[in-house]
């Protein structure tokens, strides 16, 4: 094994206990939310408009953008231009934080037309399901502006092979949830539920600011107030011009997540929710096994491409698709095969009953 493929292998060992974490936050948090509030119509109203927020985090700052952004940024650093690097992303954060906040306000205006037209039209028919739509959505955008700088943070971090902070957000992301569900949902309602997503996006934010200022101290020297802004930087525009194809894949996947919860949200109630449990098993393993590759991977794989050490990162490549294959296959049908008594072992308590049990394990299977 290579010097950059132990790298890798390092990394991906952190990145994935600290995903792990996540994954355990997560379905505590899953476990409480789902004992809480059952597959009733207000946890389907919470889980639907988290689809927007989720939405616009993804399509303006997640998959697409770090796609683009960390193999420029990284390939400016391994050719030692740091004050280049360092302008290119504090335009990004800037646009990014722009943008996500101006959309966030446009969608919050329209709220009630992008429920009833676009996301959810079956929870608009009773108008008391409606208004609780609504005011969850408006609530839960403040957690994509959050996410999408947190986000971008993260990329920053993970360039300069700081993985474990950036990859416990989840967990702290989590842990905000859950306490919604424990301290604010008693008095709140479905509401300190939502609350508790935009406490967990804070947390995400804030663990990882003191490492990007230590990071920005020891490596940027002259950012000026204009440079904050240049978005005529050829950098820039490279990475805006980068992030096409990979927006158009992940806008192509979040389609196909509204149409679902499009058609779910005029089946019986609970389907969203039954629909949203039975994604998040399947991506569990998924981001354990994956994600931590993946994350761990890029920023070697784009430093090896900046170098021109193109069979260097074809070996990388390889040795990593191998890991991912090895460990998800078996994770795969072992969660097909047992679905059903997995999801009554974890989430069959108080309002989660049998029916909730079947609608959860039917959307699993496909």
């Amino acid at each position: 094994m290579t010097n950059s493929n132990q790298q890798i292998a390092r990394a991906a060992g952190t990145v994935m206990f600290a995903i792990l974490l996540g994954q355990i936050a997560g379905l505590i948090r899953g476990v409480l939310v789902a004992q809480t509030f059952g597959a009733s119509p207000e946890l389907d109203s919470f889980f639907a408009a988290n689809r927007v927020s989720e939405t616009l985090f993804l399509l303006i700052a997640g998959g697409a953008l770090g796609s683009a952004f960390i193999p420029t940024f990284t390939s400016l650093l391994a050719k030692d231009e740091k004050d280049s690097a360092w302008k290119l992303a504090t335009s990004i954060a800037n646009a990014v934080t722009l943008t996500l906040t101006l959309l966030a306000i446009l969608i919050a205006i329209f709220a009630p037309q992008v429920i009833r037209f676009a996301l959810a039209p079956g929870l608009s028919t009773d108008p008391q399901l409606f208004s609780i739509t609504i005011t969850l959505l408006r609530i839960q955008l403040i957690s994509a502006v959050l996410f999408g700088l947190g986000g971008f943070i993260g990329g920053i971090l993970n360039t300069h092979q700081i993985f474990l902070i950036p990859a416990l957000t989840p967990a702290l992301y989590q842990l905000g949830i859950i306490f919604g569900v424990l301290f604010l949902a008693p008095s709140m309602g479905i509401y300190g539920l939502a609350w508790g997503v935009v406490l967990g996006a804070v947390l995400y934010v804030v663990i990882q600011i003191p490492l990007l200022l230590k990071v920005f101290t020891k490596n940027a020297s002259r950012i000026t107030l204009q440079s904050l802004f240049d978005f005529r930087d050829s950098n820039f525009k490279q990475v805006i011009l980068l992030m096409g194809p990979r927006l158009l894949g992940v806008a192509v996947v979040q389609l196909n997540f509204w149409v679902n919860t499009w058609l779910a949200s005029q089946m019986q109630s609970g389907s969203v929710t039954g629909l949203y449990y039975g994604f998040s098993l399947m991506l569990m393993a998924q981001a354990v096994i994956a994600q931590s590759v993946a994350i761990a991977a890029m920023p070697t794989f784009s430093a090896q491409h900046a170098l021109g050490k193109q069979d260097e990162m074809r070996s990388s490549l390889a040795s990593s698709l191998r890991g991912i294959i090895l460990l998800a296959l078996p994770a795969s049908v072992g969660l097909i095969l047992l679905r059903e008594p997995i999801i009554s072992l974890l989430y069959q308590r108080g309002e989660f009953d049998s029916n909730s049990v079947q609608l959860v394990s039917w959307a699993l299977l496909w």
